[in-house]
């Protein structure tokens, strides 16, 4: 009998090291690919500390076509991007005033080599189960830094549906040199998503 318990202990530590490096592999997938640019409708609440909380309905459609509205504070300038320009709307999108050009696929690529690097920063990496809106998601969280020009230390933690693979909800949790802010991401599959298009 304590030969097989003991048996049972060696193989359950010899196991954790297998399994933290799966954990931490999946936080490295989801950081870098997150839904894979599928269209969605993302419900953010920012919570900076000690400033007030805000938030918006970020409409993405395809890399370089996406759009903001600010919720909370209410009245602000909706923002969109499409064909490589960025307008603002001051009349809840009847009418579209161009900002600048950008470049869309570069700022896409910037972002996905940023994260990249980040990735490589990952560290204690925990992976557990959790029930959200009935139903079961796998959910992720890890540390990591970022490493580009803007520094700062960072908690994710990941809503994963067991079953789409979709993740559903986001917090990120991060802090910098005089700034520290919460943001809780909700997001809804919208395959159907249609965007204004200006001229």
């Amino acid at each position: 009998m304590r030969r097989t318990f003991a048996a049972s202990v060696i193989l359950l530590a010899s196991a954790q090291p297998g399994l933290a490096d799966a954990c931490k592999e999946k936080f490295t997938q989801l950081l870098i690919k997150g839904n894979d640019g599928q269209p969605a409708i993302i419900h953010i609440t920012s919570e900076p500390k000690g400033g007030k909380v805000s938030k918006n309905d970020f409409f993405f459609r395809t890399t370089g076509h996406w759009m903001t509205v600010m919720t909370d504070p209410a009245n602000q300038p909706i923002s969109l991007a499409f064909n490589n320009k960025l307008f603002t709307s001051s009349d809840e999108g009847k009418s579209w005033k161009k900002v600048r050009d950008m470049d869309s696929e570069k700022n896409r690529l910037d972002n996905l080599k940023n994260q990249e690097a980040n990735a490589k920063t990952v560290k204690k990496a925990t992976c557990d189960e959790e029930m959200l809106d009935d139903v079961m998601h796998d959910t992720v969280e890890a540390d990591f830094d970022t490493v580009g020009q803007y520094k700062s230390s960072n908690h994710y933690k990941y809503w994963v549906n067991r079953k789409t693979g979709w993740i559903s909800k986001v917090t990120y949790e991060s802090k910098s040199s005089g700034y520290e802010s919460f943001t809780t991401q909700l997001l809804k599959k919208a395959p159907d998503l249609k965007l204004p298009m200006p001229d």
